[in-house]
């Protein structure tokens, strides 16, 4: 007889029918997958694996959310194009201006060192004729200490009575010990890089400096430093300043968060925006950053803002579509660089052999990009008509009947001599 607890003979036939009736049920659904699968084109199996498989250099992601196959792949394109041109030496080329040293025409110290003994027999040459050999200058930075000044606040009684103290010097805060106004400038310059955290920069000016800070101390540094931006309307100067340029640029990039955080309202998609002037690329000068962050990525954050609203000009963007939407009340747009070479990269990836030509405009765009610096270094108004004329031709739909092979990457599409 079986154990009360143990399923009958009638039960375990049950469940084997329900097992086998799911197993037939799944089976049906494997079928019908691989019969969509089926249906497919080879052409869309191959769209779908390239969009899984896309990353920065062929889209709109940002290099953070780069695979570490799409890293491994950037490194072997930057060794092959490495190996693309042989014969090429290290460091500067010819014709680069390069820089080095100059030597200080009143050195702040001179020291002559002396040999010890004689090279050949060894005696004493104190005392023994000698010379200036060579020498060398060493441009050095002297060992770092504080110094402590103790300020005495004098307190004088008038004529008539009245005690009056003196007030401490500017930058001296506090008591009865305070750092000086130069550490809190070093402190307040190595935070707000934007690159350096505050207890990094704690650390280094302990290190570097031999001033040991706190974390709070860098802290309230930064906390001065923005009174004293806002108190003079610093952002309102930036922003007017922005909207006035002629070619301003434009990005944002996501930013990591705890997930306490990204939690909070209007913050399910964090992004830093900037906005700056392009004069590295136009000339004219320093550029100017403005820098903020959202905790999305749309129109409404961007126009809050308030600069892309404001100004007419051309605008250096991306796709994005917050940015997009200003357009008609721009004068022109450039793309972005960057995206201008993941466009035809992309569309070269759907079939190299059909899309021969985005590979040739990519190429060709990317030799105009330095030409172009190079011909506004010379303060040239046009690039060469020759170099035109080939990057042109570069870009031409080859003939009917000719090879529709596709240099590979870092080269150019061959042009007749």
């Amino acid at each position: 007889m079986p154990h009360p607890e143990q399923p009958t003979r009638g039960e375990l036939a049950a469940r084997v029918a329900e097992l086998a009736a799911r197993v037939a049920e799944l089976m049906a659904v494997v079928a019908e997958q691989a019969a969509l699968i089926e249906s497919l084109r080879p052409s869309e199996v191959a769209a779908l694996r390239r969009q899984a498989g896309r990353d920065s250099p062929d889209s709109s992601l940002p290099p953070g959310k780069d695979s570490p196959a799409a890293g491994a792949r950037k490194k072997a394109a930057q060794r092959e194009a490495r190996r693309a041109r042989p014969g090429r030496a290290q460091g500067g080329q010819e014709g680069h201006p390069g820089a080095s040293l100059a030597r200080a025409s009143r050195p702040d110290e001179t020291l002559a060192v002396e040999p010890a003994v004689c090279g050949g027999c060894g005696a004493d040459l104190a005392g023994a004729a000698g010379r200036v050999a060579s020498a060398v200058q060493v441009p050095g930075i002297p060992p770092a200490a504080l110094t402590v000044t103790e300020y005495q606040m004098m307190c004088r009684t008038c004529g008539c009575g009245r005690v009056t103290t003196a007030a401490p010097p500017p930058g001296v805060t506090g008591g009865p010990v305070c750092y000086g106004p130069n550490v809190v400038a070093a402190a307040t310059l190595l935070a707000s890089t934007g690159v350096i955290g505050v207890g990094r920069a704690a650390d280094l000016m302990g290190a570097l400096l031999k001033a040991p800070v706190s974390t709070g101390f860098v802290s309230r540094c930064l906390a001065r430093l923005d009174a004293a931006l806002t108190a003079a309307g610093f952002e309102g100067a930036l922003k007017d300043a922005l909207r006035a340029a002629d070619v301003p640029g434009t990005g944002e990039t996501p930013v990591p968060l705890t997930t306490a955080a990204a939690g909070a309202e209007d913050c399910g998609n964090p992004h830093v925006y900037t906005v700056r002037t392009m004069r590295a690329c136009t000339g004219g000068g320093p550029d100017l950053t403005w820098y903020r962050a959202a905790g999305n990525r749309t129109k409404r954050s961007i126009t809050g803002f308030g600069i892309p609203g404001g100004f007419a000009g051309v605008l250096v963007r991306d796709d994005h579509g917050g940015y997009v939407s200003y357009d008609g009340g721009l004068a022109g747009v450039q793309q972005c660089l960057a995206h201008s070479y993941r466009y035809p990269d992309d569309a070269y990836a759907i079939d190299p052999v059909s899309q021969v030509r985005t590979r040739q405009a990519g190429d060709a765009l990317r030799e105009a990009a330095p030409a172009v610096r190079a011909a506004r270094d010379a303060r040239q108004a046009s690039l060469d008509p020759d170099l035109l004329a080939r990057l042109r031709h570069t870009t031409r739909p080859s003939p009917p009947g000719s090879p529709s092979a596709c240099p590979g990457p870092g080269t150019r599409a061959a042009t007749p001599g």
